[in-house]
């Protein structure tokens, strides 16, 4: 009766053993798992940040690429700009800046 009774204890430990182990890769998995998911959503809010600014870029640089070809194609907006960013006057010209 000794030898069943030990293998009886052999079996409990086993078991037990076993479901410790299941325990301790349930655990690891699910912390892994909620590391992983928290890299994900910061990494979704920093993609969307990142196209707000890709997309306020493209539209200055399609401002900019407007104004390069009205400067470059028109003598009259070049001379228009040049009066009204540097005071630029013609000789002979008298020029009355209003500040507001």
């Amino acid at each position: 009766m000794a030898k069943s009774s030990d293998k009886r204890q052999q079996h409990i430990y086993i078991n037990l053993f076993w479901v410790v182990l299941t325990v301790v890769i349930a655990i690891c998995t699910i912390v892994v798992s909620i590391s992983t998911i928290g890299d994900m959503l910061r990494t979704r809010s920093e993609r969307r940040i990142v196209e707000r600014k890709i997309s306020i870029l493209e539209k200055k640089i399609q401002e900019d690429s407007t104004f390069i070809e009205m400067i470059t194609t028109s003598p009259e907006f070049m001379e228009r700009f040049a009066r009204e960013n540097y005071n630029m006057q013609r000789p002979g010209e008298t020029v009355y800046i209003l500040e507001e």
